[in-house]
This record gives structure tokens, C-alpha cells and sequence, in this order.
């Protein structure tokens, strides 16, 4: 049998079950209705928060000189150095000295051996003779004729002549085969190589066999020769620190071969110019290494005590803004904010020299921003 599907119970089941559905969805939006309106309520009765204004502290410009330390980056060199090549062809014979040979003044270094050179020696020693000889004999026919001019009419005037410009002419000769002969001497000594001055070999490069000399393809010298009893400390400094060194003025350095020891040496020579490329003027300091402790090339710190600038204003380092641009300073003037162009000088812990259109007491903004526009009210 089929069930009634329109039964009284049925039906009231149905409208129970949807009267149920319909209460619920009423409670869960009253309740959302609530929480938003809280939430609203919170909101309102919050107060509202203002955003802090800014802070600035201001500082007064000085008047006052700041000194400091500097340390400058500098190289030693030797006092004299100079690089041997040879002054004459030839092959080497004998080389008297290796690298490290310590050497004196005039002392033989090396010898070398040319053949032709000897034999061109020879010939104009040999050349010298004969010229003197012919000399010689022309003066004494020049005498012999002046002695018989002396009776009238013995010797014509042309022959007297002829005489006296022979005599000049073999004059001249000699003269001219005593340069050559010199001149070959003087290249024949040159195969004999000395040292200029007193010093330490630090490179050979040529071996007894070797062919040397200007005809002979020369890509480094037969030798180097270093004084290093004496050095040159070369430091660059900088165009700011110029003007304070002075010649005879003691420096102390350190050297990072050897930490924990200071030497100290006098500023020697300075170079009297700026170089164009870094702003800075080269200064030589001599220094007394006869024990050798130092090397040619060993990298130095050299420590500079400059004094500040005589009459310069300072401020706070803080209060100096440098952009791309330009440099200034935030100088306070009747409760506004100006922009005040200047230039840095010397620095020392956190004061800054600076040059510009400014006076001691002057107020300026001590914690300086790029975003403090000019003109702005400052409170």
C-alpha cells in the first residue's frame, strides 16, 4: 500500500522543521549585527592617536682650532739606485759580483772582452805617432827655411809659405789623431765595468759568454745597483695637510713588517707642487738604515700631527649635510630653516671644521636632514 505523502503529521513535521531553520539564521545575524556594532563603538570611543612633531636640536657654531692625527700610507726607496747596462759591445768575461754582494765606490763589477776594440786602440796610438812625426819634420824644414831667408834672396816667399801652412796643417793632424786615440781609450775602459757609489747588488742578469752592448737587444740591465744605508721614505700628502709640514720637522712612522715599533725621521725635500690627479704633494723623508733593518720597498704609515686651521669655525659633525651637490649647514634665523653653503676643513672626534658665510653663536640644527626644507618654521 502507498504511504500518504499529504498526511496531517507529515505536513506539521515539515512546517516544525522549517519555523526551526528560520529562527536560527534570525539569532546568527542579530549576533554578527552586535560585533560589528561593538567593534563600531570601540572605534569611536578610541581616541585619536597625532602623529609626534619633529624633534630638532640646536646647536651654536665655535670658534675653536681642532688638531689631529693623521696616518699617511708611504713607501721606502733607496737613496741612490741605478741600473747598469752596458756602454760598449763586447762579450762578458768575467762578472765579479752576484745579487746580495755588497760593493764599494770605483770597485770592478764586471769585465767584458772586445777584440776589435783593442785593435782599433792600437791603430790610433799607431796614427798619433806618425801624425807627431810628420809634425816634427815639418817644423824643422820651416826652421831650416827662416834660417836661410836670412840671406836675401836664398829662399823664395811661396816656399816660406808653403813651409808655415805645413807646419799649420800637420798641427791640426796631430790634434785630430789625439781625440781619436782618446775616444778609443776612452770606449775601452768602458769594458771594464765599476760601481758609482757605495751600495748592495739586488739583481744580475748576464752570465759570463753573454754578448752585450747597444747593437746587442738589451730587455733589462746587466745589473742593480742600491744604496740602502740610506733611504727615502716617499709619502704623498694630502692638499688639505700641505701647507703644515715643514723641512727639518721629526716624523714618526710604523712599519707593518715590524709591529709595535715606531721609528721616527726629518722631512728632507718636498716637491713644491700639487699633483693634478690625486691633490696631494710628494714629500721625501731621509732616514738613517745602516743597520739595514729596512728593505727598499716595504710599505710604511707614516703618523702626521696637523694642526687645525687658525681662525676656523667648528660644529657638530651632525650638523654638516653633503649631497651629491653641494655641502651646507641648517643655520636657524628668525625661526626658519636656511641653508647655509660651506666648505669642511679638518676633522677631530666629532667636531668638523667648516668655512662659509657664517659666525661664532650662530644657531644651527645639530641633527641636520636632507628632508628640512629651507624656509620651513623651526620651534
Amino acid at each position: 500500500m502507498t504511504p500518504n505523502l499529504f498526511s496531517p503529521n507529515r505536513m506539521k513535521s515539515i512546517h516544525y522543521n522549517r519555523t526551526l531553520a528560520f529562527l536560527l539564521g534570525l539569532g546568527a545575524l542579530c549576533s554578527c549585527h552586535s560585533g560589528d556594532s561593538a567593534e563600531s563603538d570601540r572605534k569611536k570611543s578610541a581616541p585619536a592617536t597625532k602623529s609626534a612633531p619633529s624633534s630638532y636640536r640646536i646647536g651654536a657654531v665655535t670658534r675653536q682650532s681642532l688638531a689631529q692625527t693623521v696616518q699617511l700610507p708611504g713607501e721606502f726607496h733607496a737613496y741612490q739606485e741605478v741600473t747598469i747596462y752596458p756602454r760598449a759591445t763586447g762579450f762578458v768575461e768575467r762578472v765579479l759580483v752576484d745579487r746580495g754582494s755588497a760593493v764599494r765606490k770605483e770597485q770592478v763589477l764586471m769585465v767584458l772582452d772586445a777584440p776589435e776594440t783593442e785593435e782599433r786602440l792600437a791603430a790610433a796610438r799607431s796614427n798619433t805617432l806618425k801624425a807627431q812625426a810628420m809634425l816634427v819634420a815639418s817644423r824643422e824644414h820651416y826652421r831650416r827655411l827662416l834660417a836661410s831667408n836670412k840671406v836675401a834672396g836664398s829662399v823664395s816667399a811661396l816656399d816660406l809659405e808653403t813651409a808655415q801652412a805645413r807646419v799649420q796643417a800637420d798641427s791640426a793632424s796631430v790634434l785630430g789623431e789625439q781625440a781619436n786615440y782618446r775616444a778609443m781609450a776612452k770606449l775601452k775602459s768602458y769594458l771594464t765595468v765599476s760601481a758609482p757609489f757605495d751600495g748592495f747588488i739586488t739583481e744580475r742578469n748576464v752570465h759570463p759568454g753573454a754578448l752585450v752592448g747597444s747593437g746587442a737587444r738589451q730587455d733589462r740591465p746587466m745589473l742593480v745597483l742600491q744604496q740602502q744605508t740610506r733611504l727615502r721614505l716617499i709619502v704623498d700628502v694630502p692638499e688639505t695637510y700641505s701647507p703644515q709640514m715643514k723641512e727639518g720637522e721629526s716624523v714618526a712612522f710604523t712599519v707593518s713588517a715590524m709591529p709595535g715599533k715606531t721609528f721616527t725621521g726629518k722631512i728632507s725635500r718636498r716637491s713644491g707642487s700639487m699633483n693634478q690627479q690625486f691633490r696631494s704633494e710628494t714629500v721625501e723623508i731621509d732616514i738613517d738604515n745602516r743597520s739595514r733593518t729596512l728593505r727598499p720597498g716595504m710599505f710604511a704609515e707614516i703618523i702626521l700631527s696637523a694642526a687645525g686651521t687658525p681662525g676656523a669655525l667648528a660644529v657638530p659633525t651632525s650638523a654638516v649635510i653633503a649631497s651629491t651637490e653641494r655641502q651646507y649647514v641648517i643655520k636657524v634665523e628668525d625661526g626658519r630653516a636656511r641653508h647655509v653653503p660651506i666648505r669642511r676643513g679638518q676633522k677631530s672626534g666629532d667636531m668638523t671644521e667648516i668655512f662659509g658665510d657664517l659666525t661664532p653663536n650662530d644657531k644651527i640644527i645639530i641633527n641636520a636632514r636632507e628632508d628640512i626644507k629651507d624656509g620651513i618654521a623651526i620651534r
